[in-house]
């Protein structure tokens, strides 16, 4: 490749590297700690969303590829000038949208440790950090009353921990080998089909449509009054798919829905699949932790009987991204699905026993980052009790809330509570008067407008930056959806959220109403 001339190789090496100067990289740390203590000094003040489009965004940072070098110091300035203000403020204690909750500070610094440390655990030589993340793995099974035993993964959040959960049932119960002869669902009478509950996260079709299920097999099961899988349409599903040969394999629980925060029956449930031989998965990312409340774990009972679960630590165990956890409970069948051998993966050495753990072979990754350390290090700075207490805090604040939304005059709740979330609207009094009095053409058309009237106010949220709450549809109603997963909140931010809502809802009404009605 070189051709020959007056250097030898031996002069073309010039040791060039990236390594810095110890005092520098002290400086840089420095800098970077004040970075975070500002961030989060004014966490409570600034505005939830920016003010920017992607656009503008994108044309504030433009530049060429960058050929020559920076200082340090250059770039954590522009850092701290032009990405850092443009965030969304996820831990802001009036954002109440999704399920975001706020980061542990000491996870920030784990996630940097973590970084330094630069470990793929997934190779023999990272062996203390899969001991940690065998360690949190055991503390999380023991958190959920689960089977010590069981195997565990680190994944990046819900949707992938779903889908290796789902990977492992449908080989399973595949009544051929899946990894050699591949999905066979060519809509014959033995398709295997997938039930989920109407108000099933969007990441479990998802799965479906990746493993080759396809959607025309996942039945979707009514709900009842509080949004909960309904039994005995679950029942009936899978007796009349059994009728016409098909092949029911698996049955997927939600424990904390996003929508509502409903719990499914599982006890009810683990019977169904006990009774029909189906695979019993737990969708637990939202719920799964509240198992750390004493009041709150008994909403839990039977997910120690299922066959898999899915949980996110970035949701309510208050960990920053990503943080997810796949557990299975017959430790067997992770690696049956997903090992795989290779000369340069798996290392043959006097250090490396047959009761070594390559995470490799128990799902999708190969090179997998130290996800644990955060976890660790929360859990340890923190304990289980404190976290139990917060998570209380979380409920009551949206207790709270739905109280104070009962005794308003221009609100309504449209569900109870579930876990954190309580799910309303914005509907003035004049309005609810109105709308008693009316005739049967003139309630749906005062229906169709508070469901613009809400809009507006989520639209005005964005808008005004001061609270932030996500929304979505149950039934035809529009609605607004708070929900705490944030240990900043306060009962003064739930006051302040329901007056802001209603200073955009009177705002929006004003705007609006003569327009519809």
């Amino acid at each position: 490749m070189f051709e020959k001339d007056d250097h030898t190789i031996a002069d073309l090496i010039h040791d060039e590297t990236f390594d810095m100067e110890s005092e520098e990289i002290r400086k840089i740390g420095y800098q970077m700690v004040d970075l975070l203590v500002e961030y989060f000094q004014d966490m409570r003040t600034a505005a939830i969303l920016p003010n920017k489009t992607l656009k503008e965004m994108s044309k504030l940072i433009y530049e060429p590829l960058p050929q020559n070098e920076q200082t340090a110091d250059q770039v954590l300035d522009e850092c701290k000038k032009k990405i850092m203000p443009e965030m969304i403020r996820i831990g802001h204690p009036r954002l109440l949208g999704w399920i975001l909750s706020s980061g542990t500070p000491i996870g920030a610094f784990a996630d940097g440790v973590a970084s330094a440390l630069n470990q793929n655990v997934s190779v023999s030589g990272a062996g203390m950090a899969t001991a940690v993340e065998l360690l949190v793995i055991d503390w999380i099974k023991e958190i959920l009353g689960y089977d010590p035993c069981a195997a565990g993964l680190l994944v990046s959040g819900g949707s992938l921990a779903n889908l290796t959960a789902l990977t492992v049932a449908r080989n399973v119960k595949a009544n051929f080998n899946v990894r050699n002869s591949g999905m066979k669902q060519d809509r014959s009478d033995k398709n295997m089909i997938l039930y989920v509950s109407e108000e099933v996260h969007v990441c479990v079709p998802k799965a479906a449509n990746i493993l080759g299920i396809g959607t025309d097999n996942i039945r979707y099961v009514n709900v009842d009054q509080n949004f909960c899988l309904d039994i005995k349409d679950l029942r009936k599903k899978i007796v009349e798919d059994q009728k016409n040969g098909l092949h029911p394999f698996c049955v997927v629980a939600s424990a904390g829905t996003v929508n509502t925060g409903a719990v499914d029956p599982l006890e009810s449930i683990a019977d169904i699949c006990k009774q029909y031989n189906l695979w019993f998965h737990v969708d637990a990312a939202y719920g799964g932790f509240a198992a750390l409340s004493s009041r709150l774990k008994p909403l839990l009972c039977g997910i120690e009987r299922a066959d898999s679960i899915a949980l996110d630590p970035h949701k309510w165990l208050f960990i920053p991204y990503e943080a997810g956890c796949v557990l299975v409970k017959n430790s067997s069948y992770m690696k049956q699905t997903f090992a795989v051998n290779a000369e340069y993966i798996h290392a043959n050495t006097s250090l490396v026993s047959n009761e070594d753990v390559d995470f490799s072979d128990y799902g999708i990754q190969l090179s997998r980052n130290f996800r644990a350390l955060k976890i660790w290090m929360s859990l340890k700075q923190y304990g289980v009790l404190k976290y139990g207490r917060l998570i209380d805090q979380n409920v009551n604040l949206v207790q709270y809330f739905s109280a104070l939304i009962d005794e308003s005059l221009d609100f309504e709740i449209v569900t109870k509570p579930g876990l954190s979330i309580v799910c309303f609207r914005y509907f003035p009094m004049n309005l609810q008067k109105m709308y008693e009095e009316s005739s049967s053409v003139q309630k749906e058309r005062i229906s169709e407008y508070l469901n613009v009237l809400n809009r507006d106010v989520v639209n005005s949220m964005r808008i005004d930056g001061r609270t932030l709450l996500s929304s979505t549809i149950l039934g035809k109603k529009f609605v607004l959806r708070a929900c705490v997963v944030n240990y900043r909140t306060t009962k003064k931010d739930i006051e302040m959220i329901l007056e802001i809502l209603r200073e955009l809802g009177n705002i929006a009404d004003k705007k609006f109403r003569k327009m519809f009605l």
